[in-house]
């Protein structure tokens, strides 16, 4: 099972969550566990909101920003079975 992180930007005094732009923050998307995701959502919200120059106190205390982020699960499609070549179609 894989899961998919997605960080969303969110603001107490707009009421709205929006994404980052993936030009702007890069950061990983697909994870081979619930753990992996997790930990990496934590660790991401955190430097997209403080560690990088995006945003200042003054910003985030006037918008009241604070990170949130999910880890969906996403079913791997099964790879289709190859036609034998030997028989007909």
């Amino acid at each position: 099972m894989k899961f998919i992180l997605t960080i969303y930007l969110c603001s107490v005094f707009t009421g709205e969550c929006v994404m980052p732009k993936q030009e702007s923050f890069k950061y990983d998307t697909v994870y081979d566990s619930h753990y992996q995701c997790v930990r990496s959502g934590l660790g991401d919200s955190f430097e997209l909101l403080f560690a990088r120059d995006f945003f200042t106190e003054e910003t985030i205390n006037e918008y009241q920003i604070y990170p949130k982020f999910t880890c969906e699960k996403v079913g791997v499609p099964k790879a289709k079975p190859v036609p034998d070549a030997q028989k007909p179609a």
